[in-house]
């Protein structure tokens, strides 16, 4: 006769605790390496062009397209190894439309998104669009939510050289306009200058 007993685990209420303390952070973990390699979710919340995001503000830690209702939305794609000569009067453009239309009582946002954020440093994308547009917003994040939001946006996904061989991307050729309600407006060419923007805007308000 074998007296030896098969031994059994007792599920008491503090093991059964243990478990699912275990189980919960092995998700908790799992969640936060999806975040990092695929980013977070972006909706289109219907739009034709543009939608829900969220990205780095340089100082200012994460903002979402909500932060920025009830402004008119200038959106732009660049990076800093852009020819200053080719994105610098983008930039200053939307930052004196916003001067123009802030002197009328239109609030504006004129966010420059980097589609070089794996290069593009916080100091160097500072430096690089606030010296040649003081009231512009540059915006990052990861490469995965750049990928998706430049989507979004219909920005390019393509890289040149430059006449002294440096590797840049392809800036947008046109700026995205979303509405104070996060609504897309409409677009306007990213060189036809702080005029345009002006009255493209003026014609958008107009026209909802």
């Amino acid at each position: 006769m074998n007296n030896s007993k098969t031994s059994r685990t007792r599920w008491t209420a503090p093991r059964i605790t243990v478990v699912v303390l275990i189980l919960a952070a092995a998700l908790s973990w799992s969640g936060y390496r999806l975040s990092v390699k695929f980013g977070g979710s972006v909706s289109t919340q219907g739009n034709e062009i543009g939608g829900s995001y969220r990205l780095v503000a340089l100082g200012e830690g994460n903002v979402t397209e909500g932060d920025f209702r009830g402004s008119w939305v200038m959106v732009w794609f660049f990076d800093t190894h852009c020819p200053k000569t080719l994105c610098g009067p983008v930039l200053k453009s939307m930052s004196d439309a916003k001067k123009a239309l802030a002197s009328e009582g239109i609030k504006t946002a004129p966010l420059a998104i980097t589609l070089d954020p794996l290069h593009d440093e916080s100091e160097e994308l500072k430096k690089y669009a606030l010296t040649l547009g003081d009231h512009v917003v540059p915006l990052t994040g990861s490469p995965s939510m750049i990928e998706q939001v430049a989507k979004e946006f219909h920005a390019p996904n393509e890289l040149v050289k430059g006449d002294d061989s440096t590797s840049y991307h392809v800036p947008a050729p046109r700026i995205v306009i979303m509405d104070p309600q996060g609504r897309y407006a409409g677009t306007i060419e990213s060189t036809a200058g702080t005029e345009a923007l002006v009255t493209g805007i003026h014609q958008f308000a107009h026209r909802g």
